[in-house]
């Protein structure tokens, strides 16, 4: 809390302040004083509307988003203000698939016209938007395996956010026939489960032979290793060694993706929590207590961790 005591004339005096920066148009000082403001003393609907205007001004977009979004669960009495200022915020922030979906889930409202007439345009900005995304991937899909490995990921991200479906049989045929990054295979196939891509796909991910058919898989966030793996680890690591969750986190999370969707078949699940901790322990130098871990089956561990580090 602030060290400002809320006399009685504090609160009129900062609506004061905000309404004579926003006249102004010094809209940081207006922020300023929204936050000292919500220290304090409730908001109303017209402050909340007057901040979601000094938000937009001051270019703070995913705060924008998170108030507007807000106000709309609440109920705001000025819903068709509050939408408009949630859609510009998506856009803002490049949302583009979502501001199309929410314009056509909205403009059959009981909106005013007005409204409508403001949203559609920033709708068909954010098609065209979409289709120059798409004939940009399309490019780089042309000659995907000499894109670098950044751009590999970014493209296939946003992909997953704006293009499901589109380039299933492109990706298809890249995965099983171009010699690519684990993680770039992680995300291809996570398209392609999206997309609902249901024909077997063939290839080779470290060392292992995969086929598999996309639709039958579960997801990264719900395989094995994220459900029963990395929380067990990190429950010890909790008790053992706090300080280094953070960058172990990390580094489980990052073999989910790169491992996906292979799986420690040949190694129990006790034993698998045992070797990553015996392995954290190691790599970062700390304390860690686990089970003792035999000579075959850490050889055997390390081996698969080896092929893609």
């Amino acid at each position: 809390m602030s060290d400002i005591i809320p006399f009685p004339k504090l609160k009129n005096q900062l609506i004061t302040n905000i309404k004579t920066s926003m006249q102004d148009g010094e809209y940081d000082k207006a922020y300023e004083s929204f936050e000292t403001y919500e220290q304090h003393f409730e908001m109303d609907e017209q402050l909340s509307l007057m901040k979601c205007e000094v938000l937009k001004s001051c270019g703070h977009y995913l705060e924008l988003r998170e108030e507007a979004s807000i106000l709309l669960n609440q109920g705001h009495e000025q819903y068709d203000q509050v939408v408009i200022y949630f859609v510009e915020s998506l856009f803002q922030l490049e949302q583009y698939q979502t501001v199309v979906e929410i314009i056509n889930q909205i403009k059959d409202e009981a909106i005013d016209h007005a409204t409508r007439m403001t949203l559609i345009p920033m709708q068909d900005l954010a098609k065209d938007k979409l289709e120059q995304r798409k004939l940009k991937a399309s490019e780089i899909l042309k000659t995907f395996k000499d894109t670098n490995f950044e751009e590999q990921v970014q493209l296939l991200i946003d992909l997953i956010d704006n293009h499901l479906g589109i380039f299933n049989l492109t990706l298809a045929q890249i995965i099983e026939n171009e010699p690519l990054h684990p993680n770039v295979q992680s995300l291809i196939l996570e398209y392609l489960r999206l997309g609902e891509w249901s024909a077997e796909v063939k290839f080779n991910k470290i060392d292992t032979n995969i086929a598999i058919v996309p639709t039958e898989l579960s997801g990264i966030e719900r395989t094995d290793f994220k459900i029963n793996i990395i929380p067990k680890i990190i429950e010890q690591l909790e008790i053992d060694s706090p300080a280094s969750i953070e960058l172990s986190n990390s580094i489980l999370n990052q073999h989910a993706i790169l491992l996906y969707p292979i799986e420690f078949k040949s190694i129990k699940n006790e034993v698998l929590i045992a070797c990553y901790l015996k392995l954290l322990s190691e790599r970062l130098n700390i304390d860690a207590n686990y089970e003792s871990v035999s000579q075959d089956d850490w050889e055997q561990f390390i081996g698969v961790i080896q092929k893609f580090e």
